[in-house]
């Protein structure tokens, strides 16, 4: 009796630390993990100053894109990524090959977070535009409806009049 009260309180501890979703990651092939901030830190000392301002999900993100790391080998996490086996190496040995090749992905990190910042322009201008439509329509709705308010309400009080 005891074992089992216990058992299910220590279930119940792994699954609100977010164990169980971890060992489900690891199981899936993605047994290296590191904090968005690490791998950040690591890094940051070889950054210009435009990319030491981003977010450092942020800059992992454009990091992966930047160097061709395929979706496939690595999940983001809340607070860390993981990556499949042999994959956090590989990046490890991209970042330090040298400095020729660290100007390139530099760069191509920068085009990808332009381009970020561009799709989220062009977002945001789509979402207004539907924004203010549905506002327009709205209005009309609105002013369909007091019409229709005014229309009873002379109505209504015609009929009275007209009974009298």
């Amino acid at each position: 009796w005891y074992q089992r009260r216990v058992r299910g309180k220590v279930l119940n501890q792994l699954i609100s630390l977010g164990m169980v979703t971890a060992l489900e990651l690891m199981q899936a092939g993605f047994p290296s993990r590191i904090a968005f901030r690490d791998l950040y830190d690591m890094y940051s000392a070889m950054l210009p100053d435009k990319l030491k301002s981003l977010h450092p999900r942020m800059f992992c993100s454009a990091l992966f894109r930047a160097i061709g790391m395929s979706p496939n080998d690595y999940k983001f996490g809340v607070t860390k990524i993981f990556f499949r086996p042999g994959k956090f190496a590989e990046v490890d040995l991209l970042m330090k090959s040298g400095s020729e090749h660290l100007s390139d992905m530099i760069s191509r990190v920068e085009r990808w977070t332009l381009r970020q910042c561009w799709r989220r322009v062009q977002f945001a201008i789509l979402a207004f535009n539907k924004w203010t439509k549905i506002a327009r329509w709205r209005t009309g709705c609105i002013i369909n409806i007091q019409k229709n308010v005014r229309m009873w309400t002379t109505r209504r009080h015609y009929l009275r009049e007209s009974k009298e």
